[in-house]
């Protein structure tokens, strides 16, 4: 109890610098009143997050996580607030200190509704295109109508999606130690918490910190109804997380829950002995899918298409390459160009505000490094023997797949869109990338080694060109010319490694016979 107390107390005072210091830093409105505003919503959430934290079991290791995880999202949201005005460019919603136009659309929506004497469920209605679900308007109405009610302060909302990103990190590491172990945990933690389109989203007022942490939240009650352990906690909690997920964005809550649903049938069908039961259940589940995609085929069809037009509006160097293709390859082109969104050699080479420049170098080196981790993983689960996590994890490295090549095609080659929709499966691309980074760890295998170093290939041609594009002076390859570089290179690489490990097996296998 002593303990809980010092804690408390702790946590009360941080709070309070805090909030003082955020109300320096973004004078909005009266100084006292701004710093309350924030006390009421930090020591709240230090709350939450300080049980669930007690609740998974006290370690060091996940409070040194959460807190970084807390932090560095809030303090991103604080520096984007004060210095998109100064050093972003000339738009309204930068002008506002917003990174997301959807977000800056939002919340001023949210403070009208606030501000007004209609009641705050008016946000689920039409009335408000700002935010088609609702979920997320109303959440923001609520703190500015009894928190914030003098002045409009964005920033309180930051504090919300930084603290939806840190509870999830109890819910992430209590599956990945499940699973697979303590290491896999620790990997798969980190990502989480430093994973930088992660925290962009986290310090800014988006939805998709919230549906990550429902998500994860729902993934880990499943986890805990398949062990048939701590039920009373679980069942509420997927109750609850599923709610707020059909609350926040209806579109993204039915396709994750009957994911959710579906690993539940993949993991359990294993004990079915009754062959005909399980095919029939299968064809269910396949029908259904395909009923799904067919109700919704046009309407999916209609914003691809819309998606890829805007991707061609607005790179005409894809417009060029797009006109010596068939047309029916156009929207495989786009997808796998979305795949490699945001472009890394392009955020370099593009001459930006600073501080344009540097989110965006930082959020396209955070995919540039979960990508080949997502490829490797693909290959190296295939290759599993006799293993009983293969099914699980083929299941859910295949969904993620799915999900990104999805949010490809859904968004075209957009840089923003794109990302963030793909993002919402962090939790599960926390999972693989875990149970990957361990495998690499204990195999000792140099194969993740040899990707990274072909990736390196592709990088570096990509960013001579695309500095050339730029700066002129610089000669520029030819485009194909590139790629057959590029692609003869990495065959080296890879022809190179079989023979480096087979002249290692020999020398193995000569040291054995010698012994």
């Amino acid at each position: 109890m002593k303990r809980i107390i010092i804690h408390f107390s702790i946590i009360a005072v941080i709070s309070l610098i805090f909030s003082l210091v955020i109300q320096t830093i973004l004078p909005l409105g009266d100084f006292w009143k701004g710093g309350t505003a924030g006390f009421i919503l930090l020591i709240l959430v230090f709350l939450i997050l300080y049980t669930a934290w007690h609740k998974a079991g006290w370690g060091k290791t996940l409070a040194w996580m959460m807190i970084l995880t807390f932090i560095l999202r809030l303090g991103l949201g604080i520096l984007f607030t004060w210095g998109l005005p100064l050093f972003g460019y000339e738009e309204v919603p930068q002008k506002a200190g917003f990174v997301f136009q959807d977000a800056f659309m939002r919340e001023t929506s949210a403070w009208e509704l606030a501000q007004s004497n209609e009641p705050i469920t008016r946000a689920f209605s039409d009335d408000y295109t700002s935010d088609q679900y609702g979920g997320l308007l109303a959440m923001s109405a609520l703190v500015y109508r009894y928190i914030s009610p003098d002045a409009f302060r964005p920033h309180l909302i930051i504090i919300l999606t930084s603290a939806a990103f840190s509870l999830s990190l109890p819910f992430m590491t209590g599956i990945l130690g499940r699973l697979f172990g303590k290491r896999a945990s620790l990997w798969g933690g980190w990502l989480m918490a430093l994973y930088p389109e992660g925290i962009l989203l986290g310090a800014s007022q988006m939805r998709e910190p919230f549906l990550i942490l429902f998500f994860a939240i729902a993934t880990w009650s499943t986890l805990q109804f398949l062990d048939r352990r701590r039920l009373k906690t679980a069942i509420p909690l997927f109750l609850g997380s599923a709610i707020c997920l059909l609350l926040f964005s209806f579109r993204v809550a039915i396709p994750l829950l009957g994911i959710i649903l579906l690993w539940v049938w993949v993991m359990e069908s294993r004990k079915m002995s009754r062959k005909w039961l399980k095919g029939a259940i299968w064809l269910v589940i396949f029908g259904t899918i395909l009923g799904f995609g067919w109700l919704y085929w046009d309407w999916l069809r209609e914003i691809i298409n819309w998606d890829v037009r805007l991707t061609l509006i607005a790179s005409g160097r894809i417009q060029y390459e797009l006109e010596s293709l068939p047309a029916w390859l156009h929207l495989p082109f786009v997808v796998i160009y979305g795949l490699f969104q945001p472009v890394l050699p392009a955020a370099i080479a593009a001459p930006a505000p600073w501080i344009w420049w540097g989110l965006g170098v930082f959020r396209a080196l955070g995919w540039y490094i979960l990508l080949p981790l997502l490829g490797y993983a693909l290959i190296r689960v295939i290759g599993l023997k006799n293993s009983k996590d293969k099914r699980l994890l083929f299941f859910m490295i295949l969904i993620v797949w799915v999900w990104v090549l999805l949010a490809s095609a859904r968004a075209g080659g957009d840089q923003w869109d794109n990302p963030r929709y793909r993002t919402i499966v962090l939790p599960w691309m926390a999972i693989i990338v875990g149970w990957v980074v361990d495998y690499v760890k204990i195999k000792k295998d140099r194969w993740l080694g040899r990707v990274l170093l072909i990736e390196g290939i592709f990088l570096s041609f990509f960013t001579e060109w695309y500095i050339s594009r730029y700066y002129p002076v610089i000669p520029r390859l030819d485009f194909w010319l590139m790629i057959g570089l590029i692609l003869i290179l990495s065959l080296c690489v890879v022809i190179i490694g079989f023979l480096l490990d087979r002249k290692r097996k020999k020398s193995e296998r000569k040291s054995l016979v010698n012994d």
